[in-house]
């Protein structure tokens, strides 16, 4: 319940709907009908999402954004809910989807065994009619077993998780820059061999099973990369 609380709040938060602090735990307990308990974990998962400032006294204070001209990927929270800021959704064109069977590649690429089955999923994406990214998106049969050609239209993770019930534990990302092939190329519209960011991501659950993997190539104008780390007294 708390996972479907945060989500809330993060959304609430993305729509400016919380400027400056959060309202306090007894109005977040009326709103969503939940424990104290139930709210403070979804204010944790908030906090560890990056948009939170926790003052001791003074509750939980909005974390904005950096004011640059150029677009920036929160990759605390990911870019679905990212690019809300900046006057999202993102708008899908499926290129592929379709059953796939994982070689020693994408069993690599997914931390999973080779021969598992899987739902592939590419898509291009648009932001205000600009094209965003081209992701390349897998999920293991075996978690996930359906996935219809509507739900791959929008958000595949809200799917999976109102059918399903799946929430992801942790995320893997790997931000590196990759020279893209002839194939992806063609897609983005760029020279074959053209450099771009590449985010590989592996997505779990909280007993470790990998529900998604991904390779996302970014080609945004002037995108920006954020993330929040929380400090840890090694002392303590």
């Amino acid at each position: 319940m708390y996972q479907s609380i945060a989500q809330d709040i993060i959304k609430s938060i993305m729509a400016d709907e919380y400027e400056i602090k959060l309202p306090t735990e007894k109005v977040l307990m009326a709103r969503f009908d939940a424990s104290r308990n139930t709210i403070r974990k979804a204010i944790d998962v908030v906090f560890r999402h990056g948009l939170l400032r926790r003052v001791q006294g003074s509750g939980n204070f909005i974390i904005k954004q950096p004011q640059t001209d150029k677009k920036v990927l929160n990759l605390s929270i990911g870019f679905d809910q990212s690019a809300m800021v900046e006057g999202g959704p993102l708008v899908s064109k499926v290129v592929t989807f379709d059953k796939v069977t994982a070689d020693e590649a994408l069993a690599k690429q997914g931390n999973i065994e080779v021969g598992e089955e899987l739902y592939r999923v590419i898509r291009l994406r648009y932001l205000r009619d600009v094209l965003y990214d081209l992701e390349e998106s897998y999920f293991p049969r075996s978690v996930v077993p359906f996935l219809s050609s509507d739900s791959v239209q929008h958000s595949v993770f809200e799917f999976i998780r109102e059918a399903y019930g799946i929430i992801g534990s942790t995320t893997e990302n790997y931000v590196h820059q990759v020279r893209v092939n002839t194939e992806r190329a063609k897609l983005i519209g760029c020279p074959d061999g053209d450099k771009t960011v590449c985010l590989d991501a592996i997505n779990y659950l909280t007993n470790g099973t990998v529900f998604n993997f991904s390779k996302t190539f970014f080609v945004y104008p002037d995108l920006e990369l954020y993330y929040h780390t929380e400090n840890i007294d090694l002392q303590q």
